[in-house]
């Protein structure tokens, strides 16, 4: 792993590239959704190395004006504002890059050109809506609880590794109640009040927009590859479903979170651009 020790470090790097503008996504399996957004421009794309190397990066652009991009997850920092601080450091609307994969039009393609039945394709299309809420009835308790911890600074993982635990068998999109409340329960020793604030800020994040933009990228992957393996009666890897839904889901799906991540990651690049130019002078 690479480490930045210095903001000139990061400057050096910078230029190591040049005259292709960095862009800092928090992983590489984040590369394909965002190459599709920037294909017709002069950039590439790095990996940050975590959170706090992202927050570090973050900081240095905005501390010296630095000519590059970062792009942050949204995480359960949503819940209170997805204002930047700076015009290039780029913060998502929704928890991750792949809660904006979870549309139903690209998937309904991934799953046809899988040769899906017309029975399943139909089923997946009259139900998508349905199964989003049946999520939120499910799991809203849990991610409010999660919420509570992680802004609490608690330590306690409230959330299992993957969000298979959560269903019934591998083949199926039934929730298993039991194991939820299980999960549940064990996650509320914690400060009644802290949980509280934290329903309060989730109920008022839902009345405008989607809870499964709400949960952590893992689990979404989790559940709508259990959503897409079911429809098509196959089983298919995640990456082949992420490199799918990121290059389908920029010319199907036209919501304001896209729009607007569209529109601030390419001015974002075009005025890391133009800052080069000028210095180049």
């Amino acid at each position: 792993m690479e480490f930045i020790r210095s903001d000139l470090g990061i400057e050096n790097r910078d230029l190591f590239y040049f005259p292709k503008i960095l862009v800092y996504v928090e992983g590489q399996t984040d590369f394909p959704f965002y190459a599709e957004v920037l294909r017709n421009y002069n950039y590439h794309l790095k990996a940050q190395g975590g959170k706090e190397e992202g927050k570090k990066l973050a900081n240095a652009l905005i501390g010296k004006d630095l000519p590059y991009v970062v792009v942050l997850d949204g995480d359960y920092g949503i819940l209170d504002s997805t204002r930047s601080k700076h015009r290039r450091v780029v913060i998502l609307h929704r928890y991750s890059f792949e809660n904006y994969l979870f549309e139903k039009e690209p998937i309904e393609q991934f799953c046809r050109d899988h040769q899906s039945s017309e029975n399943r394709l139909k089923k997946l299309e009259n139900n998508f809506s349905t199964y989003l809420e049946e999520i939120k009835q499910k799991l809203e308790e849990l991610i409010i609880l999660d919420v509570a911890h992680q802004r609490a600074e608690t330590g306690f993982d409230v959330l299992p590794e993957k969000s298979d635990r959560f269903f019934k068998s591998q083949k199926t999109v039934d929730f298993l109640d039991s194991q939820i409340e299980q999960y549940t329960q064990q996650a509320k020793n914690i400060n009644k009040q802290a949980v509280e604030d934290a329903k309060t800020m989730v109920k008022q994040y839902v009345k405008q927009r989607r809870f499964v933009d709400l949960l952590p990228g893992h689990f979404v992957v989790g559940i709508m590859r259990r959503l897409i393996v079911h429809t098509a009666g196959k089983n298919i890897s995640n990456e082949e479903i992420i490199i799918y839904l990121s290059r389908e889901v920029w010319q199907l799906v036209k919501t304001r979170d896209h729009d607007s991540l569209k529109r601030r990651l390419r001015n974002a690049v075009r005025e890391a651009e133009r800052i080069r130019k000028v210095s180049s002078n």
